[in-house]
């Protein structure tokens, strides 16, 4: 019997030659918005990386470990990662395996780790937690929101244990800071402007209307013109 694949990230266009921009979700996964963004005639094409065994909660560094080898695989030279929440920090664990291969990295509604908070969420109970994540009803109304519930616990419990293990990845490529006015996560410009000590390069940060799903609503143009950025 053949052994079975390790959980990876699934690159979906796969990357080529040409490079590429990679997108990260946060928790939850949620991808089909990056269809949006890649409407015809548009360039570069954004990719969507989602993880391969939904169920299967690896560390934030395991993750970023993982998408580092998927590109490295790839024989891309050169990408842009782009992550939202805790996606944002699995690319920083990416950047820093790939070095210069980066050209830049786009890091949304996500404090740097420093200045993150420990979770309080991963110790509420199953409805509470599906509230608090705005979890759809098709989840939360059903039996399936134990599991769900569970997969949830877990991976903030990952995320904290990655914050309170002090990490600090620097990362010779610039960064791209983006907040939501109405994100706890990201609300703060004062606070995204810390992300200059992961960078050795520049640090742009920008504020944009919505909370922590503006993700899911960012017109195709606005990432396009911080895409743009790392061209110059």
């Amino acid at each position: 019997m053949a052994a079975q694949e390790p959980a990876n990230y699934v690159v979906s266009p796969p990357l080529d030659d040409d490079g590429g921009v990679v997108f990260v979700p946060g928790l939850g996964g949620r991808t089909k918005f990056v269809d949006r963004w890649n409407e015809p005639g548009l360039e570069p094409v954004v990719r969507r990386a989602v993880w391969s065994e939904p169920m299967n909660v690896p560390s934030v560094d395991s993750r970023g470990a993982a998408l580092a080898s998927l590109v490295d695989r790839s024989g891309v030279a050169d990408v842009v990662l782009v992550g939202h929440s805790m996606g944002a920090l699995v690319c920083l664990e990416a950047a820093a395996r790939l070095d210069g291969r980066v050209r830049g990295v786009v890091v949304m509604c996500q404090y740097p780790p420093h200045r993150t908070p420990v979770s309080p969420l991963a110790e509420l109970p199953d409805r509470a937690l599906a509230a608090e994540l705005d979890a759809p009803p098709h989840i939360a109304d059903t039996a399936a929101l134990a599991e769900y519930a569970r997969l949830w616990r877990s991976e903030y419990r990952l995320l904290n244990r990655y914050l309170e293990s002090d990490p600090r990845p620097t990362l010779n490529a610039p960064i791209v800071a983006v907040g939501a006015k109405d994100d706890a996560s990201s609300w703060s410009s004062e606070s995204l402007d810390e992300w200059h000590s992961y960078t050795t390069r520049w640090l742009s940060v920008h504020m944009v209307a919505g909370g922590h799903q503006m993700v899911e609503e960012l017109p195709s143009e606005t990432l396009r013109e911080w895409l743009s950025a790392f061209s110059g």
